[in-house]
């Protein structure tokens, strides 16, 4: 795969709305439709690699403080494209101000007119498939994400509702947590300001958008 693919879906992206809207649905038969089953295997590794990472965002504390330090330099660290970090962020339920970090800092480095690369456009499309699933309750990757839902949101995450459970957080609103009936639903402290998969944040295409455009100035 070569800058010449991705020039290729770039014109596929901006000159055909029947395929922009067909990705919408589904990426990865798209992708294979569509003469792009090499990019379609690269957004599928992607995407199970961004579940494994979120995973480990809710796991491991000592990582998550990290992300929060500087999300950049520690998710590109963990091989994680640029353009593919402030998607990422925003499906993982990182605090505002995280994201807003990051995506200012990917922001100036765009701005340098770096080239588009298969891999950061796989790992765009990796994190939209990655939402896909999140929002149709397929719990992702080891069932160990925490999927929220703030009282005060405006759409839902789906869930069995046998499952549901409420955690109160002191001074902040009531946040259910809805898993599957394997899954055990915790959150702790250090998560408080992390509120669990939000695949309604998926920007994926426009993001991709974005990349697209930056690296053709």
């Amino acid at each position: 795969m070569s800058t010449q693919l991705v020039s290729v879906f770039s014109e596929r992206l901006y000159g055909d709305k029947s395929f922009a809207n067909a990705l919408e649905d589904d990426p990865f038969a798209t992708l294979r439709n569509e003469g792009f089953a090499g990019l379609a295997t690269a957004a599928e590794r992607d995407r199970d690699r961004i579940a494994g990472l979120v995973d480990r965002l809710y796991a491991e504390d000592e990582f998550r403080g990290r992300v929060e330090q500087d999300p950049i330099a520690e998710l590109i660290g963990w091989g994680l494209p640029e353009a593919a970090i402030g998607p990422l962020l925003a499906v993982a339920g990182a605090p505002d101000d995280v994201i807003e970090r990051a995506a200012a800092d990917v922001e100036a480095h765009i701005s340098a007119r770096k080239p588009a690369t298969v891999a950061a456009v796989a790992a765009v499309l990796g994190t939209f498939a990655f939402a896909q699933q999140a929002s149709a309750s397929v719990q992702p990757a080891k069932a160990q994400v925490q999927v929220s839902q703030v009282a005060t949101a405006s759409t839902q995450v789906s869930q069995p509702a046998r499952a549901a459970v409420q955690v109160s957080k002191p001074a902040r609103a009531t946040t259910q947590i809805s898993k599957p009936a394997l899954a055990k639903a915790q959150i702790s402290n250090a998560q408080a300001t992390w509120h669990g998969v939000q695949p309604q944040k998926a920007k994926a295409l426009g993001a991709l958008t974005s990349l697209l455009r930056g690296s053709s100035l």
